[in-house]
């Protein structure tokens, strides 16, 4: 399946430090609840991860980075 292919796809952003493992458990569980919400295939689902460096979050008016 190529990305997109089948709907639906779900985007989650946050920070650099989730691990491979947390990553790889959390993709499934959301898959898992999604599919059956669609009442579609786990293939059909699409998950994409994207991980933010400190310096490229803002909240609350100052960059993550600067929170310290």
């Amino acid at each position: 399946i190529l990305i997109g292919d089948k709907m639906p796809v779900i985007t989650i952003g946050g920070n650099n430090t989730i691990t491979l493992d947390k990553k790889r458990e959390m993709v499934k569980k959301v898959s898992e609840v999604v599919a059956e919400a669609y009442d579609l295939p786990i293939e059909a689902i699409t998950v994409l991860v994207q991980g933010y460096d400190k310096e490229d979050i803002g909240v609350a008016g100052e960059l993550l980075s600067e929170r310290d």
